[in-house]
């Protein structure tokens, strides 16, 4: 052997000790990091099945708890302003059934079923205002 290849393998032989302390070193943060990082992602995947299974639904839960509690809310209000537009001074808690507008059939009548037109309104008065009209034309 060569005077420079004797003198590198005198030197690894004498750095043995701290050579291996090295790789020992390595080979124990290499395991420590490895567990921290699975570690992590164990807690990672804890988390989001707990999240998924117990935090979501109870705020689904609130919230539609919250909206129904709106609608009933609303519900309630346009029920007090149809009694106090009616004239009737029962209590929300009285009515027994809710109360249903239907478009549809209730435009152009009134609540005794007369037609509420102002032309229909005229002539139940006994008044026709469709004839001054035609009197205004003749003339």
């Amino acid at each position: 052997m060569s005077q420079k290849k004797m003198e590198a393998y005198k030197e690894a032989k004498k750095n043995v000790k701290q050579i291996r302390k090295k790789e020992k070193t390595g080979k124990i943060l290499g395991w420590i990091f490895g567990i921290l990082i699975a570690a992590a992602l164990i807690a990672a995947s804890v988390f989001l099945i707990y999240y998924t299974n117990v935090i979501k639904p109870k705020q689904e839960a609130d919230a539609a708890a919250a909206a129904a509690a709106e609608n009933e809310e609303t519900a309630t209000d346009v029920t007090n302003i149809i009694n106090s537009a009616a004239g009737d001074d029962t209590a929300v808690s009285d009515v027994s059934e809710p109360v249903v507008i239907d478009a549809g059939s209730a435009e152009g009548t009134s609540d005794d079923g007369a037609a509420a037109t102002d032309d229909a309104a005229a002539t139940d008065a006994g008044t026709d205002t469709a004839e001054p009209a035609a009197d205004e034309a003749t003339e």
